[in-house]
């Protein structure tokens, strides 16, 4: 993207350092390794921010703090703090100006963390809209990145209704473009634990004022509805759909519904100032390496090998 003059905004919403929240001695070297592999990884490609989730905390507090002071990328968390003095451990946010727009990026995790002993997680709705209330004037988008399970992503837009778009992580969940979401923001994704897709979210800003529309879930919509009424159609390609359902009064309604859906998508996406499109890139054999990122990944693989045995 940058080779094609993009400037794009690199985010992570947790769970990145370990394959296990326990680590134990027979893999402890080898899973430390290759969470500073990682981040060297990430400061090469020029992550911008990096949400602590629970995986985060695996090798404990000690070394996620040196970790996090060795590094070039910010760790953020709105909601972990110190036991003892109840501070924050991480930045809560930070600020970014891409262009002529300016983006607050605020870390949470929902996730126990009871495991470590000198941290605490607080509450994650009143202390993340806080910081929502402290940015939302000095920035035009505010994303927020949750580490979560599941079933708390279903409040996370009732829970922060001020937010653009939240990226959650620390569940399986993969959000599809044809998923359904809100008619308005705050747009909710999530791409798996495997991390076998990037979410690449293309955000168009022309009116601060007015809302931003989910052009790629209106599109899947379209395309949805239209196979459905082709299915019908395929029965008589001469004929209309009503007149070769006449007399099916579900058949109709169901018709008549999907041809509304349509209408209402191709309005709305003709009205939309402020667009927001979604693409899933699975992370496979389809993407050409870059042969430096492709050496290092394959030493500090080899390595991590060698210290398992």
């Amino acid at each position: 993207m940058r080779q094609e003059g993009n400037d794009p905004l690199i985010l992570d919403a947790g769970d990145l350092f370990f394959t296990t929240p326990d680590l134990h001695d027979s893999n402890r070297v080898s899973e430390k390794y290759r969470a500073s592999v990682i981040l060297m990884g990430y400061e090469q490609i020029g992550c911008d921010a990096i949400n602590v989730g629970r995986y985060e905390l695996s090798a404990g507090l000690p070394f996620l703090l040196e970790s996090q002071s060795s590094s070039t990328i910010p760790f953020l968390s709105a909601n972990i703090k110190d036991k003892q003095t109840d501070t924050l451990l991480f930045k809560s946010h930070i600020i970014i100006e891409r262009g002529e727009l300016t983006v607050g990026v605020i870390g949470l995790t929902i996730l126990n963390l009871t495991k470590e002993i000198n941290v605490k997680v607080d509450d994650h709705i009143s202390l993340g809209n806080a910081v929502i209330e402290k940015i939302r004037d000095k920035v035009n988008i505010i994303v927020l990145l949750v580490n979560a399970t599941k079933e708390f992503q279903k409040t996370l837009a009732t829970d922060f209704p001020l937010v653009d778009v939240i990226y959650t992580s620390g569940h399986r969940l993969l959000t599809r473009p044809m998923m359904k979401q809100p008619e308005k923001s705050p747009y909710i994704y999530s791409t798996g634990r495997e991390a076998r897709y990037l979410n690449m979210t293309e955000i168009h800003i022309n009116t601060l004022q007015d809302p931003i529309v989910n052009v790629s879930y209106l599109e899947e919509s379209k395309k949805y509805n239209q196979r459905k009424l082709d299915r019908f159609q395929d029965v008589d390609p001469r004929k209309p759909l009503e007149k070769i359902y006449e007399g099916q009064k579900s058949i109709l309604n169901f018709i008549t519904k999907s041809k509304e859906q349509i209408k209402r998508s191709n309005a709305q996406l003709k009205n939309a100032n402020n667009t927001l499109s979604v693409k899933l890139i699975p992370l496979d054999s389809g993407i050409e390496d870059d042969p430096e990122m492709f050496l290092y990944v394959n030493e500090a693989l080899d390595i991590c090998n060698q210290l398992k045995n």
